[in-house]
């Protein structure tokens, strides 16, 4: 019973309804080139044994091996109706996960007709396909669908953070135990799935969008999973830019005011074929355990790269306001989007689901372990 990691044309399946334990079911990936898609091929690979479970709520248990295929956005356009009706009917599949996005927070506040189509009229057309089809949808969605409330505590902490470290001439925090950090006293509690979402972003707005057709569409059907500060070893994010800056600059300056909590997209890709192989559906919020902010990332990014012998020499890091940052980057002429200054997700919903319907164990517990942890496996992976 393995999943079978291939771009090759599939073999006709049959009916997506059809639950034959020696017929595999198709699951398809959109955005084949994102870091989850990567990340979601790469854990299929290394699992060795994964099956749907047909019967997830009963005692009963019946297994059936699933067929992967990715698709990259020249063989799935998700704001294609016709494409991928196309698709659907040449692939037959039993479930999409959904990691076709428009991630670029920044150009979205000049480009908001664009991130739309694609954060929110592509997860419709995908649902409205999926309900004529029979096949079950996975979306995944962002903490940046919150981020409505002030909180005066971090902004007052981030600017004592600043003071301090010029007052102290200490301008770079090894351990990030000892970073300047807000008062968890001033902090929220993490945002729970019933909370209201208030995006402050054209990005966020989108991907509350998204969530929203997903449900007008198919219900209490649809599966969606809100993760944050997604990094891994492949593409754009935040780690892979700080260890770059970090061999090419003697300094940098990191935002203090903004917390949430950095995600390994290996971990969240074995959440979501945990979710996908026990047929879960509803709202859940995945992310790494604790929370941070960028700066004391930053500062553990390369705490751990120096230990590595990732990085040879350690540069200065700098704390600075999430106020400061913007206006630097708007002498330079470039306009940034309002981000949350907290958005840190609460994952017992998922946790508890996951324990309560597991018929199949997938190896270790990577996925609920802390945030340095989860840092620290990556960056073994590129030692």
């Amino acid at each position: 019973m393995k999943i079978v990691v291939t771009e090759a044309m599939p073999t006709q399946s049959g009916d997506a309804s059809n639950t034959e334990a020696n017929i595999p079911q198709v699951v398809l990936i959109t955005g084949a080139k994102s870091q989850l898609a990567q990340a979601l091929l790469r854990i299929a690979a290394n699992i060795g044994e994964l099956a749907l479970n047909s019967n997830a709520n009963t005692s009963t248990n019946t297994n059936i091996p699933l067929e992967l295929y990715a698709l990259s956005r020249s063989q799935l356009d998700i704001t294609d109706a016709a494409n991928i009706a196309a698709v659907f009917d040449q692939y037959r599949p039993s479930w999409v996960i959904n990691c076709a996005a428009y991630n670029a927070v920044d150009a979205a506040e000049h480009d908001a007709i664009e991130a739309n189509r694609v954060n929110a009229l592509g997860p419709e057309l995908l649902a409205q396909q999926c309900l004529l089809s029979g096949a079950r949808l996975l979306h995944v969605s962002s903490d940046y669908v919150f981020g409505g409330h002030t909180v005066c505590g971090i902004a007052h902490a981030a600017e004592r953070a600043v003071c301090d470290a010029r007052e102290s001439g200490v301008e770079q925090h090894q351990n990030p135990d000892l970073a300047p950090n807000s008062n968890p006293n001033h902090l929220p509690r993490p945002f729970v799935e019933l909370d209201v979402p208030e995006p402050l972003s054209a990005y966020g707005t989108s991907k509350l969008l998204g969530e929203q057709m997903l449900v007008a569409v198919l219900g209490d059907g649809a599966t969606i999973v809100r993760t944050s500060w997604l990094y891994g070893q492949d593409g754009h994010n935040f780690v892979n830019t700080m260890l770059n800056l970090m061999r090419t600059q003697p300094s940098l300056q990191v935002i203090v005011d903004q917390i949430g909590c950095p995600t390994w997209s290996d971990a969240l890709a074995k959440v979501i074929w945990q979710l996908v192989v026990q047929q879960c559906s509803g709202v859940f919020h995945y992310s790494a355990q604790g929370q941070c902010s960028w700066y004391e990332f930053a500062c553990e990014i390369q705490r751990q790269a120096l230990a590595l012998n990732l990085l040879s020499l350690p540069v200065v890091i700098q704390p600075t306001t999430s106020a400061n940052y913007a206006n630097q980057a708007l002498n330079r002429g470039i306009s940034l989007a309002k981000r949350p200054s907290y958005s840190v997700l609460n994952s017992d919903k998922l946790r508890s689901t996951l324990v309560t319907n597991n018929t199949q164990s997938i190896p270790d517990n990577v996925e609920w372990q802390d945030w340095r942890q989860q840092l620290n496996c990556m960056l073994r992976r590129l030692s």
